[in-house]
């Protein structure tokens, strides 16, 4: 039997940033990892490396990503 670990370290619902890019990208809003990271760090969203690529949950990056969105079409 597998036992799964929970660990409150990481989040269950973490995505590589490119893996998030790219699917928000089938929303209409294209956004690069770089961006994603930049979003991250000035928002405190806590990024996990996996190998050499970060991760982060996919929740926050949706939400970041929703109000990123809000900001350039304001202007």
């Amino acid at each position: 039997m597998a036992v799964s670990l929970i660990s409150p370290y990481i989040a269950a619902d973490e995505i590589k940033l490119k893996e998030a890019a790219n699917l928000l990208t089938e929303s209409g809003h294209r956004v690069s990892v770089t961006t994603l990271e930049r979003l991250c760090r000035r928002h405190n969203v806590p990024l996990t490396k996996h190998g050499r690529a970060n991760a982060a949950s996919w929740t926050e990056l949706l939400k970041l990503h929703r109000d990123w969105v809000n900001s350039r079409s304001v202007g």
